[in-house]
């Protein structure tokens, strides 16, 4: 049942996956034995989700429970609710959960493009996806998302049994803060020059790189993605690092290839994130300073 008792954002109803939990049996000998600290859960209607741990079923949040708990957020602090969207979704025949709310009254407009403040959130009754939200910025013309090392992954468990998220005030109002400076991070980006040099090699140690530790090197099928849509965000904003940053974060938005999108938006946004942490993103960052001064991006602890 959905719970619509002072939620202004229930969880839509196609989306309400309710849980089963059944026990589970070895058989051996003709003998059939309950297993003792492992169970099955099933959808009320029958479909099969996961296998867990009794304590991870125990501590499980329910998709109805979890889209609760974003609502009380939302609504506890300062944001203007007027327009607000929210989108369920449910992937894998129901093992997994997204939520993705705009607010509409909070935007800005840069370099001819609106910007709202959005949430996306996740969490999974398979366990393949920890309970974790972000806020952050859509660029309404091309619908990307906007990641970046400033907006972190908000309340994100390792695994959603173990430590709930949660949203409160505290989170809502920075999150506002945080977009309402957003106009000058953006700002400082279209001042920040840069060469086809520089772009290549930052995607090359970043977005383009196949992490292994036994033959780390660059995918040649993500590199040629990366480098065409540096071709239109350079003709369109000019060689700079906030044509990069378009580039970088239209990569992970707009997915092309196999496997779940959602799977791969969450997985390329994070590296998004991590790729604005590196030396390689603050050099450009810093470029100047580092020409003038010599001093190393690392040194540089904030923009004032």
């Amino acid at each position: 049942m959905i719970n619509t008792e002072q939620c202004q954002f229930p969880i839509s109803a196609q989306c309400n996956v309710e849980l089963d939990t059944r026990p589970l049996f070895t058989w051996h000998k003709a003998e059939i034995d309950e297993v003792p600290d492992r169970v099955a859960l099933y959808s009320t209607e029958g479909s099969y989700l996961s296998t867990v741990s009794k304590r991870s079923a125990d501590n499980l949040r329910t998709y109805d429970e979890f889209a609760t708990m974003l609502s009380d957020g939302v609504t506890s602090g300062n944001l203007n609710l007027e327009g607000v969207t929210c989108v369920d979704n449910i992937w894998n025949d129901g093992k997994r959960f997204s939520r993705l709310m705009t607010f509409p009254q909070h935007t800005f407009n840069f370099k001819h493009e609106d910007y709202q403040l959005q949430l996306w959130s996740w969490t999974a009754y398979d366990l393949s996806w920890a309970e974790q939200f972000i806020f952050g910025p859509l660029n309404i013309v091309c619908l990307n998302g906007q990641f970046s090392a400033d907006w972190k992954i908000k309340g994100m468990s390792k695994k959603n049994w173990n430590q709930k998220a949660s949203v409160n005030a505290s989170d809502i109002n920075a999150a506002i803060s945080s977009f309402n400076d957003y106009p000058e991070q953006l700002e400082s980006m279209a001042n920040a020059s840069v060469t086809h040099d520089n772009v290549k090699h930052l995607f090359e140690n970043t977005l383009a790189e196949i992490k292994d530790h036994i033959n780390p090197r660059v995918s040649d099928y993500r590199m040629k993605q990366l480098s065409d849509l540096w071709s239109t965000y350079e003709r369109k904003f000019g060689k700079n690092l906030y044509a990069v940053y378009q580039t970088a974060t239209d990569w992970a938005s707009n997915p092309e290839g196999r496997g779940m999108k959602m799977n791969m938006v969450r997985s390329r946004s994070q590296q998004v994130v991590d790729m604005c942490k590196t030396d390689d993103w603050l050099a450009l960052c810093h470029h100047e300073v580092k020409k003038v001064y010599g001093i190393a991006p690392r040194q540089i602890l904030a923009t004032v």
